[in-house]
């Protein structure tokens, strides 16, 4: 067996040269082709580029879980294809996963972080102080004993990211960190990677989220598997029309800073939602006279979930929660393997039981577009499960389309309802045809071979798939990330549901992803098709939903109309954060630039641009 080579001593920590990758023999394109990058140490790289563009490959060739097919891959001058190098290219450069439970080994969450250490051989007391830095830097330290599959999305991220901390690595590659997490643990993400990246350590950070990529120093940007820029972020985000074709998009502010650009007003090009206020005043030339209240008190008063229960008159709910909760300690699933407690510790005494939902109350008519907020942990999913059966209540009752979820006897009749898309949609795959894996629950539902051929095509279509012969016989695993997410939601809507059930639909999509899932919803409730999305971004919320329902440790706190839930004063609500051009709206008025709430970027600049002209 060939011995690793020795590292060299320069700046670089990773290098590839003229790297190839493809995945299989069938014919298609590279994943990557001729990528020939330097990242030296100590720098904040962020990795941007379209889904299928070869982001998830190109971090996991820099720390040897692929090898190039042609070219080389060195990490600390250690050659990735040399078995010898292996470990220690993986001690030195630690990996945090887009799904975090694919990270996840044991039943206890202080034992999951520590198993990188152990497999390292660090003695127990420094593996327990590692454990406990970890926990207490990504505010998990209160979760060391629980079991990481009760945990929500989320918090299973903030532990993945505690196992690679744990390492005390010298390269942290994250790919999608947040792409599950709410705002604040997006922020969390940030400080993190900010503090880490200050001590020295090298960042490799694969994102969608376009304002995570100008905190980098440096941007890598790819198309169809190459390289088709790198630099400065700014420089990138400078050249918009750079960013189109690269199917990318631009940070919130500096979109609405081009938008009114392009409306002929002329404000400076920057993503700083301060700045960007400051430069808009100046260019409307407003005074700092007396201002007026941006809000009216009467539409900014909080509103109760109790008085915002009733459905719409002459309507009988699409879904109805009446006093519903929900507890995973008394209703188990089957839990990955588990081991004794590392260092003689031991588990802590039963608590009383916690309820991921408690005493929830409300419904929704059909036709709804009704959007769940809430921090990650707040029963967002819990509810969705619920609301498509995949779960019932310890208490209370569940109704979707007058059916009691808890009623077996009716269980197939409210499969042919509702239809629930997971978090992960394309992990709903199963078939090994793309035909076979949409026409699964037509031909369940009993319907004949030319119904169910119709069905499927049209479901297709309006996922924007065209369904040709090639692609209906192709293997759904073959597909880009993409593509297999917009089969599996296929497969749903084959079924002709009255209700649509969400779980973080836009989550890991990229730009035209995402506008072409916000297309598909548009139809879906020009339908008259009841849909109940989860989403941590407060855009979408804003752009997509007439109705919001907020949770916090698994209570309904809020339930109304986007506008009225956004222009409330809350401390759950500012943890989420609030949409783009509200944020703007607020900072202009301290500019003395007073406007009427705006929630989405469009209708913002055309309220600037009324306010420049009739003055």
């Amino acid at each position: 067996m060939p011995a690793a080579v020795a590292p060299r001593s320069n700046t670089s920590c990773i290098e590839l040269s003229h790297v190839d990758f493809h995945y299989g023999d069938d014919g298609d394109a590279p994943a990557l082709h001729d990528i020939c990058l330097r990242i030296e140490t100590g720098e904040h790289v962020c990795v941007l580029g379209g889904n299928g563009s070869g982001k998830s490959t190109l971090v996991q060739l820099m720390n040897a879980l692929l090898v190039p097919c042609a070219g080389t891959a060195t990490v600390f001058g250690l050659d990735t294809a040399l078995p010898d190098a292996v470990a220690p290219i993986r001690q030195q450069a630690a990996m945090v996963f887009q799904h975090p439970e694919d990270q996840m080994t044991t039943s206890i969450v202080a034992d999951d972080v520590a198993f990188g250490p152990e497999n390292l051989g660090i003695p127990s007391k420094q593996i327990a102080q590692r454990v406990d830095d970890a926990l207490a830097t990504v505010e998990m330290a209160a979760f060391a004993q629980a079991d990481p599959a009760d945990l929500s999305g989320g918090q299973q991220q903030r532990v993945a990211i505690a196992g690679a901390l744990a390492m005390h690595p010298r390269v942290l590659l994250l790919d999608e960190p947040g792409a599950m997490l709410d705002a604040a643990g997006r922020s969390m993400i940030q400080r993190t990677v900010a503090q880490l990246n200050r001590k020295g350590i090298t960042i490799v950070h694969v994102t969608h989220f376009m304002d995570e990529a100008l905190r980098a120093t440096r941007a890598i940007i790819l198309e169809r598997g190459r390289i088709a820029f790198d630099g400065d972020p700014r420089e990138a985000f400078a050249q918009p029309e750079l960013i189109t074709r690269l199917e990318l998009e631009l940070p919130p502010y500096l979109d609405i800073a081009v938008r009114l650009q392009e409306a002929g007003l002329a404000v400076a090009q920057t993503g700083d939602p301060h700045e960007l206020a400051r430069s808009i005043a100046g260019a409307l030339r407003v005074g700092r006279g007396e201002r007026e209240a941006i809000i009216d008190p009467s539409v900014a008063r909080p509103r109760t979930a109790a008085a915002l229960r009733t459905p719409a008159a002459g309507a009988a709910p699409a879904v109805r929660f009446d006093d519903v909760s929900f507890s995973y300690a008394t209703a188990r699933s089957p839990r990955k393997r588990a081991r004794a407690p590392l260092f003689g510790r031991t588990r802590r005494a039963e608590a009383p039981t916690t309820f991921a939902l408690e005493h929830a109350s409300f419904t929704i008519a059909p036709g709804t577009t009704c959007a769940f907020i809430g921090r990650t942990g707040s029963g967002k999913s819990t509810a969705m499960e619920l609301a498509c059966a995949l779960k019932v209540p310890v208490a209370g009752t569940v109704d979707v389309e007058g059916i009691d979820t808890a009623d077996l006897e009716r269980r197939r009749e409210l499969r042919r309802r509702v239809g629930y898309v997971s978090q992960l949609p394309e992990r709903q795959l199963f078939a090994e045809t793309v035909y076979d894996d949409v026409a699964f629950g037509p031909r369940n539902l009993g319907c004949a071979p030319d119904e169910t051929d119709r069905l499927v095509h049209e479901a297709l279509r309006a996922c924007g798939l065209e369904p040709t012969e090639a692609l209906l016989a192709r293997s759904p695993f073959a597909l880009s990330g993409g593509q297999q997410r917009s089969v599996a939601l296929a497969g749903v809507l084959a079924m002709k549901p009255q209700v649509v059930v969400l779980d973080e639909p836009m989550a890991g999509l990229d730009p035209i992803g995402r506008a072409g899932l916000a297309r598909l919803l548009g139809r879906l409730k020009r339908a008259g098709v009841t849909l109940l999305l989860v989403s941590h971004s407060m855009d979408d919320v804003a752009a997509l939903a007439d109705r919001v329902i907020a949770l916090d440790a698994g209570r309904v706190v809020a339930d109304g109309a986007p506008r009225d839930i956004f222009l409330q004063d809350t401390p759950v609500l500012a943890d989420l954060g609030a949409p783009a051009a509200l944020v703007l709206t607020r900072l202009l008025a301290d500019e003395g630039v007073n406007l009427d709430a705006s929630l989405v970027p469009a209708d913002l600049v055309e309220k600037v641009i009324r306010h420049g002209a009739a003055r």
